[in-house]
């Protein structure tokens, strides 16, 4: 069923950022979208969403923390779809595709793990301390403690 979640967040979160950069990109680029956008912009979020679900089953999450160190080989290989979705799918330019391809890539799929990791992972059970506990201050008073009178010269003043 996580794997499910997973999946689910993290196709809504590619989708949302692909068809933004898509719409505007394609607008800008060549002053007209391709037909059919929503749908090349679905099956293609679907294809990204899935590679990053199988990432995260597997243990090896794309996120900001390892993207550029014990991750590096996957980000590559990640790059490599996602500049293929973008060329075949999305039908930018080779040029265009690879640089907001990879851009994209960096921002979105870092964004979806961290909305996938904080809504999937468990949360630690709260710490409860007994109504009685009694906290100490930090600070201590710096004069020194009033000198104390030895019990015997007591009972010899009565």
């Amino acid at each position: 069923m996580t794997t499910i979640w997973a999946l689910l967040i993290y196709w809504l979160v590619v989708f949302v950022g692909c068809y933004v950069v898509v719409e505007i990109g394609q607008d800008q680029l060549y002053d007209q979208v391709t037909p059919r956008v929503g749908l090349k912009v679905a099956g293609g979020s679907l294809i990204l969403a899935l590679v990053l679900t199988a990432f995260y089953a597997k243990g090896l999450p794309v996120s900001y923390e390892s993207m550029f160190t014990t991750s590096l080989i996957w980000t590559v290989f990640q790059a490599i779809i996602w500049f293929g979705v973008f060329t075949l799918i999305f039908q930018f330019h080779p040029w265009h595709a690879l640089g907001l391809g990879i851009m994209t890539m960096l921002l979105v799929s870092g964004l979806a793990t961290m909305g996938v990791e904080s809504m999937l992972k468990p949360t630690p059970a709260a710490v409860s301390r007994p109504a009685a506990a009694f906290n100490k201050p930090v600070r201590q008073s710096l004069a020194p403690p009033p000198p104390v009178e030895p019990p015997k010269a007591k009972e010899e003043a009565k």
